[in-house]
């Protein structure tokens, strides 16, 4: 069975599922975050991000700037369940809504990254055979729309700010999940959106902070507004004269805040099918509208968490594999669910294999009632990529995910598929054991450069374990003249090399 047909076979399944979506009959009660933690959460003390998480006592996180440390900050807050993809952590079993990996071609936009259109949302298993939806993304911070105001800049200026920066990154997003929407499937999407709302800058607000100069109906809380979400802390608090509930900036705790820094609501709780119950800001002491506070404050931003009940829905089959990068001799863990609680089966094949014919090893018989997962280890998997597979009694596949195995000891690898190529002409990369976390990219590099920070192109990787990409001038800041260069695999949208190859470009 190819990968394109096993796409289309689990994309039919979710549709019929959504076509007539069952819910559970009682609903239940969750409390979902939204925290950008300021670079890896280490600017000020990590310890205190992990101290708000826990004081807001949140079942859900999404988190923004995370640079690699989404795992750690789970482990130290006592959360169980990560989606590196989606950089989010839960005290309730997480699984990918596609097959654990990108697998579309080609660079996406910034809110997509290493996402697939069709699978934006994670499953959050709720209750026992039942989910909800949860997202989250980061929309890109610069040019910001609230320094146009304070600039100077006429209301059309500043609209064109949006439309040119963060219109291009919501809408697709939200086009992903208008459909479940319509088909009443219980979603939430946290995010530091770096984009006030049309629902603060009223009439009725001119003035409030010395920026807002006039109303302005900013267009990226517009599309999630017609895509079907409220904005959970406007439900709970819906005078925005009354409670303004800033998020950015609490002030930067070290150095102090920048004089003259607009202060605004940008990092929200977006829901859709759930009713709001509270929504409280989490940041510093004595904070404007803080409910929940943490001293030092350790983030540029404040955190915002909401509490909602929720009738979820009726979870289709699902299969995820923990880690998803498992190191030869090691053992990894295949966690289901599988509906009405039937029995169940997984094989392990290479990626893309045929169950009736490529199984390398496998359980049959599993009895759901029991048990939802099981151990095995790497004997006999190779280092490479490979699909864990889970099967119904009939021995039919309902449900696939990917997952990578690296030699023991081996660490991150990155090639240059043609190591010497001429000025205007693309540069194929390869790499393998990389994280796989959301913001893994490619970057070139001047061989020896020993500044991280100045990389002449880039590329995210689509949060791939492994796979391939064709780097073109177009992606380059600058035209690349003959020298000598190096590609660097590089972890999570921060700058930390993770394995590097030499490659050089001739005259043409």
């Amino acid at each position: 069975m190819t990968i394109r047909r096993i796409r289309h076979y689990t994309l039919m399944t979710f549709a019929a599922m959504l076509a007539s979506p069952s819910v559970a009959e009682e609903p239940v009660t969750l409390r979902v975050m939204t925290f950008n933690v300021w670079y890896g959460g280490e600017q000020v003390d990590f310890n205190k991000v992990i101290a708000a998480i826990r004081a807001a006592d949140a079942d859900i996180v999404g988190l923004q700037e995370p640079d690699g440390n989404t795992i750690r900050i789970a482990a130290a807050a006592g959360y169980s369940y990560v989606d590196l993809r989606r950089h989010i952590i839960s005290r309730y079993p997480l699984f990918d809504s596609g097959l654990g990996q990108r697998t579309e071609t080609g660079q996406t936009v910034y809110s997509l990254a290493g996402l697939d259109g069709d699978a934006v949302q994670a499953w959050a298993l709720v209750a026992p055979g039942k989910v909800v939806g949860v997202a989250n993304l980061h929309l890109t911070s610069d040019p910001y729309g609230p320094n146009a105001v304070r600039d100077g800049e006429p209301l059309a200026a500043v609209l064109q700010v949006e439309l040119d920066t963060r219109m291009p990154e919501i809408e697709p997003f939200a086009a992903a999940l208008r459909p479940l929407v319509a088909a009443g499937v219980p979603l939430f999407v946290t995010g530091d959106f770096n984009s006030p709302s049309h629902l603060d800058w009223t009439e009725a607000t001119v003035g409030l902070l010395p920026e807002r100069l006039f109303p302005v109906a900013w267009p990226v809380s517009q599309v999630m507004t017609e895509a079907g979400f409220t904005d959970s802390y406007r439900v709970a608090h819906p005078d925005p004269l009354a409670v303004p509930g800033l998020t950015y900036s609490p002030g930067f705790p070290h150095p102090a805040m920048l004089e003259g820094e607009p202060m605004d609501r940008i990092d929200y709780v977006y829901a859709a099918h759930a009713e709001t119950v509270s929504s409280e800001i989490v940041g510093e002491a004595g904070g404007p509208d803080v409910a929940i506070s943490v001293t030092p404050w350790p983030s540029d931003h404040r955190a915002v968490v909401s509490t909602f009940t929720v009738t979820p829905m009726e979870a289709p089959a699902l299969v995820a594999v923990e880690p998803r990068l498992v190191t030869e001799g090691a053992f990894f863990l295949v966690r289901v669910n599988s509906p009405e609680r039937a029995d169940w089966a997984v094989s392990i094949v290479p990626r893309g294999g045929d169950v009736a014919n490529d199984v390398i090893t496998g359980v049959e018989g599993i009895e759901a009632y029991w048990r939802s997962s099981v151990k095995f280890s790497t004997f006999g998997l190779a280092p490479g990529a490979y699909d864990a597979v889970m099967l119904d009694v009939e021995g039919k596949e309902i449900a696939r995910t990917q997952f990578s195995v690296v030699a023991e000891g081996g660490d991150a690898t990155v090639t240059v598929v043609t190591p010497e190529v001429k000025v205007g002409d693309p540069v194929t990369v390869r790499w393998a054991g990389a994280p796989g976390m959301r913001f893994d990219w490619i970057g070139i590099y001047r061989r020896g450069e020993p500044s991280v920070y100045n990389y002449l192109a880039f590329a995210y990787t689509g949060a791939t374990l492994e796979g391939e990409i064709r780097l073109t001038p177009d992606l380059y800041y600058e035209e690349l003249g003959p020298g000598d260069y190096e590609m660097r695999l590089m972890a999570d949208d921060a700058y930390m090399t993770l394995a590097a190859a030499p490659f050089t470009i001739t005259a043409p």
